[in-house]
């Protein structure tokens, strides 16, 4: 029965300069099922352009191309990769398997393709390996093989499928002599399964195994010699039919197979998968950093104005003004202000001698009502004897009077003597930052004797929770003295929200501009490493298209490697990016700030810009042609 019928098949190059070159000038012949077939002549003959267009690889330029009765030539690339996948299979002379996987990676490819189970394409795939004598070898790496099971392995591919047409281009021609004969040997095991099998090939000798000689010169077929003893089929190695899986289940094993293909893809090629990853954990990484860095930022910029925004109020009335409130109560109505987070009146007394039994000095002593230290912020070194506010009796001197008045440790509960009345020391003010001239004065409670030159003026310190300093200010003067509040002045400080604000505001559109900017140059870069990697791997794209995938598949499978490289390089980015963080934040003694959705945000980022990354190479990738690309190495 006739498989495969030209007629007047023609093929025509024309490249971008110089002359038409005819590859195949007006071929006609017919190829019976079964038939073995060696394919002979000079180079650039034509030979491998007929082993193409006979294979579905490429299309006529005119003339007919009928496959088992079928009009087969010039068929979209989708039915070719169709009609490749069921009815024929290749046999290379570089071998093409998947390298770096296991051996029945390779076997099974066709079958992959036919949309054959996982379970049933193992079986078979094991089968045809057992058949070529590598059974053992199935979970074997491809690259450790020697050259001659490399062969074995294409072969046992061939029969794994159960083509009709085994097509094999120069199939010995990197092999020794004795495993030239091997390999023709399950050659001709192929043939007796019922198979046709076409070689081209320049050896006399693996042309003297075929029962056909066609020899080829400058495009035309010039002779066509049949063997006087006819190859017959052994009935007990009829080919088997493999059932591809119908309807959706067929849908549903396609994608989960090529997605375990496109991990076992990447896996097996560390170094080029390690350079696409980089490339994400780099984009992932700076923008992790960037994100971080402006979370942590933001919480130091609000940290820092928040510590030294200015949050005192301060209200000064006359002392002799009638008011509800005594002086002593001034604090704790200013307290009930809401807002408000420490008060304290301070009223100056007439200068007096301060002494301690060997020094006397003039000093200003003030009267204090109220939380003195939070309020104006004043450091007191306490005695340990000492506990809460000042009793009578008691007073806070400035640490520069102690040693100007040579005052002992203040542990041992020293005196000194104020107009008139002794008052034990009971703290030394250390820091001051609203009242620094207190380190050189004394502080002595409301209710200490002998203080009725008071000051005209008494001052009532407070201070507020951030941002709350302007509506304080607005009520103080009421709180007060809510009888008289136009006689008391309020002074606060200018409301400093917008500006900070505007800088987290500033910092975050220098961040953003900074992560885009890197996820371009991201982009940009993986664009490059992904066109290379496709390009180093045109001889396996066009393998598979060989033996029959199609256009969408190839497309698909470079699509999931990029997600996976994406999730991977996104883990990567991430681990990255926080410890960068870590070591940005410390080394400025800043509080690191995670939030928790840049965890997601990172595998999102990495298969964005993965995706983006592949998807000018997944679309190069696609419209290889499997003609062009066999024989690149």
């Amino acid at each position: 029965m006739t498989l495969i019928h030209l007629r007047n098949v023609s093929r025509i190059y024309t490249p971008a300069h110089g002359p038409e070159v005819h590859a195949l000038r007006d071929v006609s012949l017919e190829i019976d099922e079964g038939e073995f077939i060696a394919i002979v002549g000079p180079s650039g003959g034509g030979k491998s352009t007929l082993l193409n267009l006979l294979g579905l690889l490429d299309d006529p330029s005119s003339g007919e191309y009928l496959l088992a009765g079928r009009r087969a030539g010039r068929v979209n690339r989708s039915a070719a990769a169709r009609l490749r996948s069921r009815h024929i299979a290749f046999i290379f002379q570089a071998f093409h398997l998947l390298e770096r996987r296991p051996a029945i990676d390779s076997v099974g490819l066709n079958l992959l393709y036919r949309g054959v189970a996982l379970r049933q394409r193992q079986e078979e795939s094991v089968r045809a390996l057992a058949a070529v004598g590598l059974k053992d070898a199935a979970w074997q790496n491809a690259s450790t093989l020697s050259g001659g099971q490399r062969q074995r392995i294409a072969i046992a591919r061939a029969m794994a499928g159960d083509a009709r047409l085994v097509l094999a281009d120069e199939p010995t021609g990197n092999l020794d002599s004795v495993n030239t004969e091997l390999v023709l040997d399950e050659l001709e095991r192929v043939n007796r399964r019922g198979a046709a099998v076409v070689i081209v090939t320049h050896s006399p000798e693996v042309a003297a195994r075929a029962g056909r000689v066609i020899r080829i010169s400058d495009g035309a077929v010039v002779s066509d010699t049949r063997s006087s003893v006819p190859r017959e089929a052994s009935e007990s190695m009829q080919p088997r039919h493999i059932a591809a899986t119908p309807g959706d289940a067929r849908t549903f094993l396609r994608v989960t197979d090529m997605v375990a293909d496109a991990w076992a893809s990447i896996a097996s090629r560390k170094t080029q998968t390690l350079a696409q990853c980089v490339a994400v954990v780099i984009a992932v990484a700076l923008s992790i950093i960037t994100l971080g860095l402006s979370a942590s930022a933001d919480a130091q910029v609000s940290e820092t104005f928040d510590a030294h925004l200015n949050r005192e109020v301060t209200a000064r009335w006359a002392t002799g003004l009638p008011s509800s409130n005594p002086l002593a109560d001034a604090p704790s109505a200013a307290r009930a202000v809401a807002g408000v987070e420490a008060a304290a009146v301070v009223v100056d007394l007439a200068a007096t001698a301060v002494s301690t039994d060997s020094v006397t000095a003039q000093v200003q002593p003030h009267m204090v009502v109220g939380d003195l230290e939070e309020a104006a912020r004043v450091d007191i070194d306490e005695a340990p004897w000492h506990r809460g506010a000042l009793q009578p009796g008691e007073a806070y001197i400035g640490d520069l009077l102690a040693r100007d008045l040579e005052l002992g440790d203040i542990a041992l509960a020293p005196t000194v003597q104020v107009a008139g009345e002794r008052y034990v020391v009971a703290g030394l003010i250390t820091e001051s930052a609203r009242l620094p001239l207190l380190r050189g004065e004394l502080l002595l409670g409301a209710d200490a004797p002998g203080l009725d030159s008071l000051a005209p003026e008494a001052t009532l310190l407070v201070t507020t929770l951030a941002g709350a300093a302007p509506q304080v200010a607005s009520q103080l003067a009421r709180a007060i003295n809510p009888f008289a509040p136009d006689e008391i002045s309020v002074v606060a400080p200018s409301d400093d929200s917008r500006l900070r604000v505007q800088i987290e505001a500033g910092v975050q559109a220098t961040l953003i501009a900074f992560t885009l900017l890197a996820l371009l140059v991201a982009i940009a870069a993986l664009v490059n490493t992904t066109l290379m990697a496709v390009n180093a791997r045109r001889a396996e794209i066009g393998m598979r298209k060989a033996l029959g995938a199609k256009e969408r598949d190839i497309g698909i499978l470079i699509a999931v490697e990029s997600v996976y490289i994406g999730v991977l390089g996104g883990i990567g980015g991430l681990f990255v990016g926080m410890m960068a963080i870590i070591a940005v934040t410390i080394s400025q003694r800043w509080a690191p700030v995670f939030d928790v959705m840049l965890m997601p945000l990172a595998v999102l980022l990495g298969v964005v810009v993965s995706s983006a990354g592949g998807a000018l190479a997944s679309v190069r990738a696609a419209r290889l042609r499997p003609a062009e690309n066999l024989r690149a190495s």
